[in-house]
C-alpha cells in the first residue's frame, strides 16, 4: 500500500502529540498564587493560634472552594511571593459568572492583616492574584 498523507490513517499529519497531559488518573490544573508580598514568614500553624499562618490560611481557602490540593510547590520568585498548587480540574467551575479561580482570588484577598476576622496573617494579601498555568519550567528558572 502506498504512503498517503491524505488518507484517514495515512501519514504523520493525521496524528497530534498532546504535550499537556497528566498521569495522575484525573485531569489536573496548576494554580499559581502571586501574593505580591514576601510570604516566607507566614508558615505558622493556624490550629495552634499562630498569627503568621498566611500559607495555612491559603490552603484553607482552597478547601473552602471545594479544591483538594494534590500537590504544592515551594515559595518562589526573588521575594518568596509566589506558590503553585495542583488541583483536580473537574473541581473547577469555569462556566458560571464567577469562576472558581476568580472566587478563590477574591477570598484570598480578604485574608488580610487589617481584617479582625483573620488574625492569623500579618501579610497584606489585598493584591494577591490566582492564575491558571501549565507545567513549564525554564532551565534558568529551575527551582531546587
Amino acid at each position: 500500500m502506498a504512503y498517503s498523507t491524505t488518507a484517514v490513517a495515512g501519514g504523520k499529519g493525521n496524528f497530534v502529540l498532546n504535550q499537556n497531559y497528566e498521569l495522575q488518573g484525573v485531569d489536573v490544573t496548576l494554580l499559581t498564587v502571586d501574593f505580591i508580598v514576601d510570604m516566607s514568614a507566614e508558615v505558622g500553624d493556624l490550629t495552634s493560634g499562630s498569627t503568621v499562618a498566611g500559607l495555612d490560611m491559603t490552603r484553607h481557602a482552597f478547601a473552602h472552594h471545594g479544591l483538594q490540593i494534590l500537590a504544592e510547590g515551594p515559595l518562589v520568585d526573588s521575594d518568596n511571593s509566589q506558590k503553585t498548587y495542583m488541583v483536580r480540574t473537574d473541581n473547577l467551575d469555569s462556566l458560571s459568572s464567577t469562576t472558581t479561580i476568580a472566587a478563590l482570588q477574591a477570598y484570598i484577598r480578604t485574608l488580610d492583616q487589617s481584617s479582625a476576622s483573620f488574625p492569623g496573617v500579618t501579610a497584606d494579601l489585598t493584591g494577591a492574584t490566582v492564575t491558571e498555568t501549565k507545567i513549564g519550567i525554564l532551565a534558568a528558572a529551575a527551582v531546587s
